[in-house]
């Protein structure tokens, strides 16, 4: 089995054995979508293409805060409670390290967000009577969009936390998450045929969502563990 594997491996069995993250994850997943389900469904009327744009305009910033939910716990963790200088003996390179960790990350972060949108869309077809689950670019959202965009998360908020100190790391994570969706508004906005659903919107944030990830990696390749070290209280 390859490092790669055993790090995420370890990193998902823990996230999903942590109940006050799990809870939180889950109020946040079904509290924000029915909230929102409410005014998507009394101001779309039965439109299906105008709908499925609306919960994919809710479900991104959820893929990213529950990225960052998970996240806080994987990396920050082991800087409070010391054990991260022994993983940092291990005979695994640091970026290595930081690739299986926000990949376990990722993917409970993204089962919880397919949760929340599976819950948004059975709210929004429940109050507007109209269905959305097979509405193609929705689909292409969830598949393609989300997970890209919850890795990213997920690997820029991890590389940061391992590079900065305990104190730093308290701001940081508000200031990515409303980074985070400032930019998704922001590009919605910018793309042809506006902040709905569309081709060009998704190719758009998946490319955004893969040159994040990509800046992510180059991040954490330049952390050294003399610099972890450091910031370790």
């Amino acid at each position: 089995m390859s490092t790669f594997r055993i790090i995420a491996g370890r990193e998902m069995w823990l996230a999903l054995r942590n109940r006050s993250i799990l809870i939180s994850g889950l109020i946040f997943a079904v509290w924000l979508p029915v909230m929102s389900a409410l005014g998507i469904a009394a101001g779309a009327g039965e439109e299906v293409t105008i709908l499925a744009g609306s919960i994919a305009a809710v479900t991104l910033p959820v893929g990213v805060f529950m990225g960052y939910i998970f996240c806080a716990d994987a990396f920050l963790r082991e800087k409070r409670d010391g054990t991260i200088e022994t993983l940092l003996c291990a005979p695994v390179s640091l970026r290595r390290l930081w690739e299986g960790k926000a990949a376990g990350v990722a993917v409970p972060a993204y089962l919880m967000t397919l949760f929340s949108a599976a819950v948004t869309v059975a709210a929004v077809s429940t109050l507007s009577g109209t269905p959305i689950a097979a509405e193609p670019l929705l689909l292409l959202h969830l598949v393609v969009v989300v997970p890209v965009w919850i890795a990213a998360a997920a690997g820029l908020i991890g590389a940061a936390q391992l590079a900065l100190g305990m104190r730093e790391n308290q701001i940081l994570g508000f200031v990515f998450i409303f980074g985070f969706i400032f930019l998704i508004v922001g590009l919605q906005q910018v793309a042809p045929g506006g902040p709905g659903l569309s081709w060009t919107t998704e190719a758009l944030l998946a490319a955004a969502g893969a040159a994040l990830l990509a800046l992510a990696r180059v991040i954490a390749g330049k952390v050294t563990k003399e610099r972890i070290v450091r910031t370790i209280p």
